[in-house]
């Protein structure tokens, strides 16, 4: 080896471990986007970088972010910048293939589509290679030099190849992060904000009204007849009824710019609305009462209202969520059919307290933090499930929890925490059961007395929340006061995540 090609071979080198150093700290896909289009430039010599992303439902890439020298049509941060795979054949063999490639425009074998392209860009030669996520192709790495410039080589495509195996690492790590900050913020089975993204919008609302800001406004609601479309239909029916009381809430804060709508409880919902006195509150849940009414399975909605615009003097989050959640109790109360104002005469409330220790975030986010503290090895899919379900556990005040693998149509006891005399035999599970689709999907409470599933019964507890992910499948055990309502889809989302170890 020369001692150029050794200098050039340690200069590669560097640029991947500053790669790594780069990515360690990055959050976001378009953070990442452009570090690693910033970084690429430097490490491949090239005039232009850009990121695109695939799209296979439309057979195109789309472009995220280009750097370096930009034709005069190029924009950094491109809107709408796409490429068809079928007007692209190496582009489309590297979707195919996963497999690099290079061009260059004085070459006669280059494609058409190709040289014009790079004739577009003002440049003369260019590599690209695959970027992957989960085994896939997830976008290309694209970088091109001008007429100045040595033409790439195979060596130059062969680092592309390896700085881009290093961008697919950032991004599996970016993902991951993206999606533990959504589950963090978001409620998995109807994708409005969960209790702590809701205490948070509140929370900034209110600090600007003590500066002197607007009022602000909180519309609180409860569903009715939950629990006999769960009892009649069963829990999927329950669930798609909470999912269409969800979408009119949606729709209805759709309508308010700056509306926050999350679900905060099992049945319960709740719109924070910045800036807006009571009669937009009072519109905004009048136009949600009336998308509700098409919910299915006969459940209703209750809706309480209360403003600050109506209180002397400052209230807290708590006293304001509180004061909406007793008048919303009100309406359930008297099966009102518009929304109840709460009552500045008295400050006292008749509904019971708010559910702050089921509806506590810590028992999302420190399950999956405990998940992502796992460290890599050959049994950390099995260590990252038992660590998130063992967290949701203690957060949710189960008794005991139970880990098992699914094998052959029999769920078979693999880990556990339990008490002393629980009966820890494998329990029959058909691939196509429906208790089985309920627990994948968004998981599920087994009663004692459920004849179907005999689980909790086996067990020797009175409940028992059941989730599924994968090969994989958890049991919580609770006593006579049972789960907290929204323990069955946090358990699941936890389970997903442990064992994708995204």
């Amino acid at each position: 080896m020369t001692e150029h090609s050794t200098g050039r071979a340690d200069e590669r080198l560097a640029g991947l471990v500053r790669l790594a150093r780069v990515m360690a700290d990055t959050r976001s896909l378009s953070e990442l986007a452009e570090r690693v289009c910033e970084e690429a430039r430097f490490a491949l010599g090239a005039r232009n970088v850009s990121l695109s992303r695939l799209e296979p439902e439309r057979g195109l890439v789309r472009t995220l972010v280009n750097v370096g020298e930009l034709a005069v049509d190029d924009d950094r941060y491109p809107a709408d910048e796409t490429y068809m795979l079928a007007d692209f054949p190496l582009l489309n063999a590297m979707v195919d293939e996963a497999r690099p490639w290079r061009v260059q425009v004085d070459d006669p074998a280059t494609d058409l589509a190709e040289r014009e392209l790079l004739l577009r860009m003002g440049a003369t030669s260019a590599i690209a290679a695959p970027v992957l996520a989960e085994g896939r192709v997830w976008g290309e790495l694209f970088a091109t030099r001008g007429v100045a410039d040595r033409p790439y080589d195979d060596d130059d495509l062969a680092y592309a190849q390896a700085f881009a195996g290093m961008v697919s690492a950032g991004l599996a790590q970016v993902e991951h992060l993206e999606l533990v900050e959504r589950l963090a913020y978001h409620d998995p089975l109807t994708g409005l904000g969960n209790r702590r993204l809701v205490e948070d919008e509140l929370d900034r609302a209110l600090a600007i009204t003590r500066a002197g800001g607007g009022p602000v406004t909180v519309v609180m609601a409860d569903v009715n007849r939950l629990k006999h479309a769960n009892d009649a239909h069963g829990h999927d029916a329950g669930d798609r009824a909470l999912v269409s009381i969800a979408t009119a809430l949606s729709a209805a804060c759709g309508r308010v710019p700056g509306a926050v709508a999350g679900r905060i409880g099992g049945d319960e919902f709740c719109a924070v609305l910045p800036g807006y006195g009571l009669a937009v509150g009072e519109a905004l849940a009048a136009a949600f009462l009336r998308g509700a009414r098409s919910a299915p399975y006969g459940v209703s909605v209750a809706c309480g209202v209360a403003s600050t615009e109506r209180f002397e003097g400052p209230l807290t989050r708590e006293r304001l969520f509180a004061l909406a959640d007793g008048a919303q109790y009100a309406a359930k109360r008297s099966r009102a059919d518009a929304p109840v104002v709460a009552d500045p005469s008295s400050m006292a409330t008749e509904r019971r307290s708010l559910r702050s220790r089921e509806e506590d975030p810590a028992a999302l986010t420190g399950a999956l933090a405990a998940v992502a503290d796992v460290e890599p090895g050959p049994d950390s899919v099995q260590a990252r499930v038992e660590a998130g379900v063992a967290a949701v556990a203690v957060s949710m005040g189960a008794a005991g929890w139970v880990l098992d693998r699914l094998r052959a149509g029999a769920a078979e006891v693999v880990t556990y925490g339990v008490p002393d005399g629980v009966y820890l035999a494998a329990v029959p599970a058909a691939p196509g059961a429906p208790w089985l689709a309920a627990a994948r999907s968004t998981g599920l409470v087994v009663a004692a007395d459920d004849a179907e599933l005999p689980l909790a019964a086996v067990r020797g507890f009175e409940k028992v929340v059941v989730a599924a992910a994968g090969g994989w499948m958890a049991e919580l055990l609770f006593g006579p006061g049972g789960p907290p309502a929204e323990t069955p889809a946090v358990l699941r989302a936890v389970l997903a995540v442990a064992v994708a170890g995204r």
